[in-house]
């Protein structure tokens, strides 16, 4: 699983320079999880589904939508009970944390693009510590 957080710090500061998430990070990812847990399971099917409706609403960007997906078919097995909770959990907080950052900086709390690949960071820690 370290090989999967040195991933997301990577991609994360890549993210932070560029604001971008280039498919050529996400796809192998992507394919590779697909490959190894299809047909997977039902929270990760749900799960991807949230996250599509997400970036179809414009809460999230293309971009962090698909590194997202990535990463939850890239998880173990094992993960996949849980993977709605912790996913959802990790939301909170670190959208908490957005806001009351930005409102520390005199910025509107909302309204905002800004990188968002920081995020699965305290994701990919939960699931470390769940398990």
């Amino acid at each position: 699983m370290i090989w999967l957080f040195i991933y997301v710090i990577a991609i994360s500061l890549y993210d932070l320079r560029t604001r971008r998430i280039p498919n050529w990070y996400t796809f192998p990812l992507l394919i590779a999880g697909m490959v190894a847990h299809f047909p997977g399971h039902l929270d990760v099917w749900l799960a991807s589904f949230a996250l599509l409706s997400a970036w179809a609403s414009d809460w999230m960007g293309a971009g962090d939508a698909k590194l997202w997906i990535a990463l939850l078919w890239a998880l173990p097995v094992e993960f996949s009970s849980q993977v709605l909770l912790i996913m959802f959990v990790s939301f909170f907080i670190t959208g908490l944390a957005q806001i009351l950052w930005r409102m520390a900086g005199k910025q509107s709390p909302t309204k905002s693009l800004t990188p968002g690949a920081w995020r699965t960071i305290p994701f990919i820690l939960l699931c470390w510590y769940v398990h």
